[in-house]
């Protein structure tokens, strides 16, 4: 019981996060106009806006798809959210790379734009790989490609987080700290989610090999 408390708890604390994220940097987008996007975004708005509505909706819906209740008791549903899941990443991923690669081509920013297609670049292989993971139905494998996938999805909000922070609080250069997140965002978290899934695996093979030895003896 301490255990499910603390899941929901912590998916929940996940889940407000998001919202938050949402509400203070990305609706304002809604408001179709070069003053709600800034002249630096109002190139590429319609591809911006194709983005922040496919990354709000995996956001949105992710933490759901860790909830082993639902997945148990409701698998229809967990299912259709999961394809919506990955659609929307599909969408939105592919926006982003084609933001980022403008970004390298037409305006020169080589560090920010090579990061941010990066980050595109790896939103989809991980969502991909989790898709083709569930089509085989590898489940373990499924799992751990959608918290890759997760992962990568929340570097939108640690990015907008911690540029701030360092902006406001550190006094960094705006635009060394943009180039500094595009990468950092994303490539960190994920490493260190690796890191967490194969000591996992790690421990899991050290008590596999301790059982049968002690069986041998």
């Amino acid at each position: 019981m301490t255990k499910k408390l603390i899941n929901y708890s912590g998916w929940g604390i996940v889940l407000a996060a998001s919202l938050y994220f949402i509400y203070n940097n990305a609706l304002h987008y809604f408001s179709f106009s070069a003053g709600s996007y800034g002249t630096y975004f109002w190139p590429h708005a319609p591809w911006l806006l194709v983005h922040i509505i496919g990354g709000m909706t995996a956001l949105i819906l992710g933490p759901f798809q860790f909830i082993a209740a639902i997945r148990k008791k409701y698998p229809t549903v967990h299912r259709t959210m999961g394809k919506i899941y990955l659609c929307s990443i599909a969408v939105a991923g592919s926006a982003s790379l084609y933001i980022s690669v403008s970004r390298i081509i037409i305006d020169k920013e080589l560090a920010y734009g090579s990061g941010l297609a990066g980050l595109g670049f790896a939103w989809l292989l991980t969502s991909g790989m989790a898709y083709w993971a569930i089509r085989c139905r590898n489940f373990t494998q499924h799992r751990e490609w959608m918290v890759r996938s997760f992962v990568v999805t929340c570097a939108f909000t640690s990015f907008r987080l911690i540029d701030k922070i360092l902006v406001s609080q550190f006094h960094m250069d705006p635009a060394a700290s943009g180039n500094l997140m595009a990468w950092a965002c994303w490539a960190f978290p994920l490493l260190v989610t690796e890191a967490f899934l194969q000591g996992i695996k790690i421990k899991r093979g050290s008590r596999a090999m301790a059982a049968t030895l002690s069986h041998k003896d």
